[in-house]
Order: C-alpha cells, then sequence, then structure tokens
C-alpha cells in the first residue's frame, strides 16, 4: 500500500469559512455599532466566540493534511500527530444526524495510539472510508475492544472487524 496525499475538499472548506466570517459578522456588528444591554451583550459575545472557535478551527483543517501509509495515519500541519497502526489504542467512529430520521447526517472518526494525540476527521474528508477501513484493519491487528455504537457505525459502512461481529 502506498502513502496517500488526503485533504478536506476545497468546496467543503470555502462554505466552512462563509459560516464562520456569516457569523462572527451578525454577533461582532451590534456590539460596535449599537447600544445593547448587558444580557443581550453575553448572548451575542457567546455566538462571536463560538463562531470564531469554528473560523479558526476551519483554518486548521485548512492547512492540515492528511498521510494515509501502510503503517501509519499522519495529520502534518500546525497540530499534527501521528498514530502507529501497529499501536492503536484507541479508535471512535460516531454518526452525528441531521434530521430526525437520520437519513442524512456526517460521521467523525477518532483514532490515537499509545503516546500520541487523538487524530479526528470527519466524512467530508477525501479518502475517509479509506481511512476507516485502515483503522478497523488495525483494530483487528491489535484486538482492540471497540464500543457497539463504532461496531454499528462500522457495519454501516460495509466493514467488520473479525472477532467483535454483531452478537444475536
Amino acid at each position: 500500500m502506498n502513502s496517500a496525499d488526503l485533504r478536506y475538499p476545497q468546496q467543503t472548506l470555502v462554505a466552512d469559512y462563509l459560516r464562520a466570517a456569516t457569523g462572527v459578522v451578525l454577533c461582532a456588528a451590534p456590539l460596535l455599532l449599537l447600544e445593547v444591554n448587558v444580557w443581550l451583550a453575553a448572548i451575542l459575545l457567546a455566538g462571536f466566540g463560538l463562531f470564531a472557535l469554528f473560523l479558526i478551527r476551519t483554518a486548521l483543517r485548512h492547512r492540515t493534511r492528511y498521510v494515509l501509509g501502510p503503517d501509519t495515519l499522519c495529520a502534518d500541519g500546525p497540530v499534527g500527530t501521528l498514530v502507529e497502526w501497529t499501536r492503536l489504542d484507541r479508535m471512535k467512529l460516531s454518526y452525528f444526524s441531521t434530521k430526525r430520521d437520520r437519513t442524512d447526517g456526517w460521521m467523525q472518526l477518532a483514532v490515537g495510539s499509545t503516546g500520541g494525540r487523538l487524530v479526528k476527521v470527519d466524512s467530508s474528508l477525501e479518502g475517509f472510508h479509506d481511512i476507516v477501513a485502515r483503522a478497523a484493519e488495525a483494530a483487528e491487528a491489535t484486538q482492540l475492544s471497540l464500543s457497539d455504537a463504532t461496531k454499528a457505525n462500522l457495519r454501516s459502512m460495509g466493514l467488520v472487524v473479525a472477532g467483535q461481529e454483531e452478537t444475536v
């Protein structure tokens, strides 16, 4: 297996930048241009803070590339880290629904190896399925115990970790 250089799609990043900038402006403008009461100012300030954090997170995602190799997953960027598949000790695959009937949403994978920080990627990342498949292989090889939710989410992607199949 060769290394794959993976990034978030430009279209996704631009949309996130627009959302973050709009939120920052809509929350900051009343604070700067109007005289607002303390409670409204607190709410606007909290919104400004959340959108500013989202803007920072988007910039970090923009500057980070992920290198998926046979032995590692490297997050190469401002807060980069490395996951060694042979030392995998944490794996969580979560699904976040945007509709009540769970027909739409996104997935997030969090993986980490002994002594390292978690790497979190979501399903908008190009090559997400490849990373999840490699993480599932590593979980099987290291006999990592997975949560029921992670196993169910792996099954929804067509992946099964040997020894952790669904028991009925």
